[in-house]
């Protein structure tokens, strides 16, 4: 059936504690109890049959079990309705019952008799994301969910923590917006990712209580070359991708392909490198703006130089270090 050609207003639903009634006792009604048990939902089943699992977690209390055959008193005190049957007539009866009392309803593949719809989700709790296609190519939601899961890893959901952890002590300590915000890009562009992703969560919280403490953040320049950016921008990699998200400065030869420098972090800086004339010597004329590049990153810069093929980009990396900063290429 057609996906209602209305946008869908993405909301998260507090669950916890509240009832809500799932009609079906299958896999695909499985695989939707277990979501809203871990989101601490108050689950009822209407079904005359359960799958093992739904059966040893019914004989331990996870959910409460209604045996019967679905009837419209089974959506009494309910804050949700899901129909997950492969029964299109009883499917078509939650709904109708659902929507009479003004119950939210979800109908497992069906966009039409849904009045919400469960996205692909990507969960690092606290940090949850959800993609939604509307109900129109929910594989291309889970593809895009495959990319972001690879994007953000666990250590994620345990930066997450920290933050919401520090969040009043950051209020209190950071009364300026312009400050707090920058705390809050440390937190999330500096040494704490990494060492969360390494399982060093002691350090991670010794570096943060450090920072909380100081009188100026401590920032740390970096330098990365991206070679071969006048090519395809969608054979960049995640590790450039996330690099030229963090930039404060993105620097580029005139070659380099547009879509990727748009790739780039909105508010950073973006200088174009000249060399004098035309230059025969690609690396030559590239090479004319290294030493301010170079004290840039000194000052604490994050530092993107982007070059086209033509470019060496181990000599010019080897001409940035010469100027007393490390510079990683990829």
């Amino acid at each position: 059936m057609d996906a209602p050609s209305a946008m869908l207003f993405p909301v998260y639903f507090n669950l916890a504690g509240r009832r809500v009634v799932v009609v079906g006792g299958g896999a695909v009604a499985e695989r939707k109890i277990r979501l809203l048990l871990r989101a601490g939902a108050a689950v009822a089943v209407a079904a005359p049959a359960l799958t093992p699992w739904l059966r040893a977690a019914a004989d331990q209390d996870q959910f409460q079990h209604m045996p019967a055959v679905f009837s419209p008193a089974c959506l009494d005190g309910a804050w949700l309705a899901v129909a997950a049957t492969d029964q299109g007539g009883t499917n078509q009866a939650v709904a109708a019952a659902a929507l009479a009392r003004r119950i939210p309803c979800n109908v497992v593949d069906d966009p039409v008799l849904s009045t919400i719809q469960v996205p692909a989700i990507l969960d690092r709790s606290p940090l949850v994301v959800a993609i939604s296609s509307g109900g129109c190519a929910p594989v291309l939601a889970r593809r895009i969910r495959e990319r972001l899961e690879a994007l953000l890893d666990e250590s994620t959901g345990d930066l997450a923590r920290l933050a919401a952890r520090y969040r009043n002590r950051i209020v209190a300590r950071f009364r300026d917006l312009e400050q707090r915000r920058d705390f809050y890009d440390w937190m999330l562009d500096g040494p704490l990712p990494s060492l969360l992703a390494a399982g060093d969560g002691r350090q991670a919280g010794l570096a943060l209580e450090a920072a909380m403490q100081a009188d100026t953040l401590p920032r740390t320049g970096s330098a990365t070359i991206l070679a071969a950016a006048d090519g395809p921008a969608d054979l960049l990699t995640l590790r450039a991708l996330r690099l030229l998200n963090q930039a404060d400065l993105v620097a580029h030869v005139p070659a380099v392909n547009p879509a990727i420098l748009d790739k780039a972090r909105r508010d950073a800086a973006r200088i174009e490198l000249k060399g004098p004339g035309l230059q025969p010597d690609p690396a030559v004329a590239a090479g004319a703006g290294l030493d301010w590049l170079a004290r840039q990153v000194q000052a604490g810069q994050r530092a993107v130089l982007l070059l086209g093929t033509a470019h060496d980009a181990k000599l010019l990396a080897r001409r940035i270090s010469a100027c007393g900063v490390a510079c990683n290429v990829l």
